[in-house]
């Protein structure tokens, strides 16, 4: 098949064409594994998407005008596809979330109520939001002509998680999506490719969105989605889905690759074929070194090629897609130095922190910046990550009227003076990193910063030693943050019981002076307190990441019993 990367015209003019050309060709399966537990494949062709998402856009257009808000609240599948293609149609923004469960799910979905003021839902079955509701799959095929719209303005609204601020509406562009696309199917080498996405992601995610939907439309490819569930209960289900296809591309935050290698058996690997594996894209969530190395080491033997594993750096506010690796690497830095800002390569292991390569930009602009000066940071000095590109969206939706750009305080449209880079506007991420050899390390967010006694301590780096402190934390489950002393500030680490570990067997003062002794030994700071908690009560958002915020809160307001 001959691939085309949509540089002109819309994402809606790309579906059309390929509707037009490969009409009866699969454009989306759903591989439903509530229908059957070894997954029961259900599909749409192009022809099929193109007349059920000509009937929802004439179902939006009766209710709204150009530029409304339409909010997607529809389980994983193909009418979620038909909703957002159906949105594109009509030129209403679609506002990608999830169907309403939950007290926590409710106050998620009225803060997104509130901001965006959204004229319709698109759902799977009747809600009572007080907005018009449409039943996407009670929505009869049409052939007749799409109305006709503004054409590449904002395309549709991707709320951020939440891991360190509110919940915010990104605005996206339709051509932020094409160009992100483009760049990320470039830097993971299948520009030229007829690529095959695999996702279990959650499209309401930015990264499930751009993978797992915006491939297929801007290229014209089949992508295979599954439930995010459906992949948590059997890891297996996922790496099957890629079993033996050619040129797969699919991502996954860092905690999905640990999951794979503890959760699916020597048989069951036995039996795979990745050999077609182009990209394993590792991102959304810190990036650990030790997971690289497990899951190249349980997959190799599946015929895993060694740089298919792509450690990536994104945010929304970038679409999703900034840096690339070309496969899996890492540096060793000294702690010491890291600290206090410089990034110098230390072969110690025990005097070393480990980041991970994140690779480069692919035509869009990175820059390290000091984050109180603006001015750019010298080489191996760690800064804020600044992004410049046609990927960098607008700015966020606020009181339901975007008028774009943005003026700086929300992090858009700052500038840059630096030989060689654009003036602006840039991207002012809130992340820190650092560009040795010109490849980019993350290294933390600057509002998880902690700061003691003048030097810095990035939390990843004080979460990866304790949970290694004692057999009773749950990898992946910790959060460290600091806490307001009297003079100053003071380091906190709230740890999970594992699972397999029974509550009685949790002596709180035991993992408490193990989880101090251990820090103390490598970060040379004093822990003041270690709380281990029952399973699944440290925060984490809607996307999964751990939110250190949102536990140093809990902390504080003395709502974590011990375990």
């Amino acid at each position: 098949m001959t691939v085309v990367l949509t540089r002109t015209g819309t994402v809606a003019d790309a579906v059309r064409r390929w509707a037009g050309e490969r009409g009866n060709r699969t454009a989306f399966t759903f591989v439903d594994h509530d229908l059957d537990p070894l997954g029961a494949p259900v599909s749409i062709t192009w022809a099929e998407l193109d007349a059920r998402a000509r009937g929802v856009a004439f179902e939006l257009r009766k209710r709204c005008v150009p530029g409304d808000r339409a909010l997607l609240l529809l389980p994983q599948g193909i009418d979620y596809v038909v909703a957002f293609v159906g949105c594109l149609y009509a030129d209403v923004l679609a506002v990608p979330l999830f169907p309403v469960s939950g007290d926590g799910h409710r106050d998620r979905l009225d803060g997104v109520l509130r901001d965006c003021a959204p004229r319709v839902a698109l759902t799977a079955a009747p809600v009572d939001l007080g907005l018009d509701a449409v039943v996407v799959g009670r929505v009869p095929p049409s052939a007749a002509p799409l109305p006709e719209g503004r054409a590449g303005g904002p395309a549709y609204l991707q709320y951020t998680s939440g891991s360190t601020r509110a919940p915010a509406g990104v605005v996206v562009t339709d051509r932020n999506f094409r160009v992100n696309v483009r760049q990320a199917l470039t830097a993971y080498g299948l520009a030229d490719a007829a690529a095959s996405p695999v996702s279990w992601l959650p499209l309401f995610h930015d990264m499930g969105l751009v993978l797992g939907v915006g491939v297929a439309l801007t290229t014209g490819v089949e992508a295979v989605l599954m439930d995010p569930l459906a992949f948590l209960y059997r890891p297996s289900r996922w790496l099957r889905a890629m079993h033996g296809r050619r040129d797969v591309i699919t991502a996954a935050p860092n905690f999905a690759y640990d999951l794979c290698v503890r959760r699916v058996a020597e048989a069951e690997r036995s039996a795979l074929d990745l050999s077609g594996v182009v990209a394993m894209i590792n991102g959304s969530e810190p990036v650990h070194a030790g997971t690289l190395a497990r899951f190249q080491e349980a997959f190799a033997p599946c015929g895993l090629r060694p740089d298919a594993q792509r450690p990536s750096y994104g945010l929304a506010e970038a679409t999703v897609f900034v840096t690339a690796s070309d496969g899996p690497a890492t540096t060793s830095f000294d702690r010491g130095a890291l600290a206090l800002g410089r990034a110098e390569p230390q072969p110690d292991p025990a005097r070393a922190s480990v980041l991970v390569d994140c690779g480069r930009a692919v035509d869009q602009h990175v820059a390290i910046v000091d984050p109180a000066t603006g001015e750019p940071a010298p080489a191996d000095r760690v800064g804020e990550i600044w992004v410049c590109g046609d990927n960098v969206t607008p700015g966020y939706w606020s009181g339901g009227d975007f008028t774009g750009g943005g003026d700086g305080d929300d992090g858009f449209g700052a500038e840059l003076a630096a030989p060689g880079l654009p003036r602006g506007p840039w991207l002012r991420t809130g992340d820190l990193g650092v560009l040795h050899d010109g490849r980019l390390h993350v290294v933390g967010r600057i509002k998880d910063l902690i700061v003691i006694d003048g030097r810095n301590h990035y939390p990843q780096d004080v979460e990866a030693v304790a949970e290694r402190a004692d057999e009773v934390i749950r990898r992946g489950h910790v959060a460290a943050f600091a806490v307001p002393a009297g003079d100053g500030e003071a380091l906190v680490v709230v740890a999970e019981r594992s699972a397999e570990s029974p509550r009685a067997a949790v002596d709180q003062a035991g993992v408490r002076n193990r989880v101090r002794a251990a820090v103390s030994r490598h970060h040379d700071v004093r822990v003041r307190d270690v709380l281990v908690v029952e399973p699944g009560s440290v925060p984490r958002t809607s996307s999964g990441k751990l939110s250190r915020a949102a536990c140093r809160d809990r902390y504080l307001a003395g709502l974590l019993p011990a375990s």
